[in-house]
């Protein structure tokens, strides 16, 4: 699989873009990392440029956290929730990069 490298206006224009969710299993909100965008851009876009010419992604980037969502009806039916991943801050930028 080949894919050009990024840069850091790329990365810069996916943190923006990024909606403010809920933190994964690292504690990291979006909206800390667009208001320090600038302190981290350059080590991120440098990590994931290894991680895209190496074919490697790091395992802390692998790691979701599943809880239930609950939809409608009686809230003590187990069909009435689903399931919804919780992701890694990193690794919502590192999807979008490969997208």
């Amino acid at each position: 699989m080949f894919t050009k490298p990024t840069n850091e206006t790329e990365i810069g224009n996916i943190i923006r873009a990024l909606k403010n969710s809920a933190p994964g299993p690292d504690g990291i909100p979006s909206s800390i990392l667009k208001e320090n965008t600038a302190h981290f851009i350059q080590p991120l876009t440098h990590i994931l440029n290894l991680s895209l010419s190496q074919g490697i992604v790091p395992n802390e980037m692998k790691i979701a956290e599943i809880k239930p969502l609950f939809k409608l009806g009686n809230k003590h039916l187990v069909n009435n929730y689903r399931p919804i991943s919780l992701l890694p801050a990193f690794s919502k930028i590192f999807e979008k990069c490969m997208a």
